[in-house]
């Protein structure tokens, strides 16, 4: 049962990544570190429903797109955004977890879809890229600040 239910979401992740070329995945070394894009960004800040195939929970970022999550005390790290595509990391103390993830955020940066993957579970932490993982669908609950540019 166990085998079935990994090899769903494996075809799942498949056919996500395969029907999608605009969320083809930016290079891991490319975000393996925060970069001047973020000061490019667009202004994350605000609460984030996190929509995946069995839960969902909600984010609370500021404008780089850092902040906590209701799910297993989590935390979301962004490392960057360039063309609307959104990377980062993810941690979760309750369950000993973490990982990394890739959005692509819609045209009006209200909601963001993509894939997510462990990268360490308890002890183990040699887990192939994107190996085991879902996808999730972000929506914007509520945005940050109004820019002055937005207020005629």
């Amino acid at each position: 049962m166990l085998r079935v239910a990994i090899f769903h979401k494996t075809v799942l992740l498949f056919i996500v990544l395969c029907t999608a070329p605009s969320m083809l995945p930016l290079r891991l070394a490319d975000a393996a570190e925060p970069s001047h894009q973020i000061s490019d960004a667009p202004d994350l800040t605000g609460e984030w429903e996190i929509q995946e195939e069995d839960k969902s929970y909600i984010a609370t970022l500021n404008k780089d797109g850092n902040g906590p999550y209701t799910w297993q005390g989590g935390h979301i790290t962004t490392l960057g955004i360039a063309d609307r595509r959104w990377s980062g990391t993810w941690q979760q103390p309750g369950n000993d977890r973490e990982g990394s993830f890739e959005l692509l955020l819609s045209e009006d940066g209200r909601e963001a879809k993509g894939v997510w993957w462990y990268t360490r579970v308890g002890d183990r932490k040699n887990i192939p890229a994107r190996q085991w993982g879902g996808s999730y669908v972000w929506k914007r609950l509520s945005a940050g600040p109004a820019t002055p540019a937005s207020n005629p």
